[in-house]
């Protein structure tokens, strides 16, 4: 019906950032190493070749030279984008990025929900001594959760996922768990990784996509997910 331009022609004289591109399926990975040598493509549906020269910069969480011997990653794809290696360590190694990381998503998970917040002491200092292994993506993921679940404008240690917040979110004073943290008519509590992908799915206004980036999970996973723990968009009325 009509014309739909790609992602290789809209970077065209730009850069095209592929994002997790150890998760390329092997049949696909074949199609991305001919456009890479032969900086030409072809439309779907079309014969005749078109040129690109956008440069490519790939990110991945993934160890390459271990999924090339796991046959999971091909070769020539891996030297082929392997021309200027970055290697970026892990947040729980760069423990001064933290605090400025978290100032800028809170920032930004904030205005994309028309809300201006603030960390409070005690809420950056537990963000301090959590070890982030799921680095910049679980501290984004973390400020959502929180986002979600303040009522306020500071957000405090107990607006954090469970296993940040730690033992503070879910005991009183007194060492007893804490109303808010025991389910109604004597329930038991809801699951951590259940509070957190709701809240990640409700931050996204139920857009899978963009929920899945913030948990650092595939679509796939997020919805097998959502199917164990019982997670459905609620249904529209009227």
């Amino acid at each position: 019906m009509r014309d739909r331009v790609g992602r290789f022609e809209l970077a065209r004289g730009g850069t095209l950032f592929l994002d997790e591109v150890a998760d390329v399926p092997v049949h696909l990975q074949v199609k991305l190493l001919r456009v890479l040598q032969e900086r030409s493509f072809e439309r779907v549906g079309e014969s005749e070749p078109r040129e690109t020269n956008a440069r490519i910069i790939a990110a991945t969480n993934v160890d390459l030279r271990r999924a090339v011997a796991a046959g999971r990653f091909r070769e020539d794809l891996f030297y082929r984008l392997r021309v200027v290696p970055i290697e970026l360590p892990p947040l729980r190694q760069r423990a001064e990025d933290i605090e400025p990381l978290a100032r800028t998503l809170l920032a930004r998970v904030g205005a994309r929900a028309g809300r201006a917040l603030r960390l409070s002491p005690d809420a950056l200092r537990a963000l301090l001594r959590y070890a982030w292994p799921g680095n910049v993506r679980e501290l984004e993921n973390a400020l959502e959760y929180a986002l979600a679940v303040c009522r306020g404008q500071t957000l405090l240690p107990e607006d954090l996922p469970p296993e940040i917040a730690g033992d503070r979110a879910s005991r009183g004073p007194d060492g007893a768990p804490a109303p808010s943290a025991q389910a109604a008519g004597g329930e038991p509590h809801e699951p951590p990784e259940r509070k957190q992908i709701l809240a990640a799915l409700e931050a996204a206004r139920w857009r899978r996509d963009q929920a899945a980036r913030a948990l650092g999970m595939s679509r796939t996973t997020l919805w097998r997910k959502m199917r164990e723990h019982g997670l459905h968009r609620p249904s529209r009325e009227g």
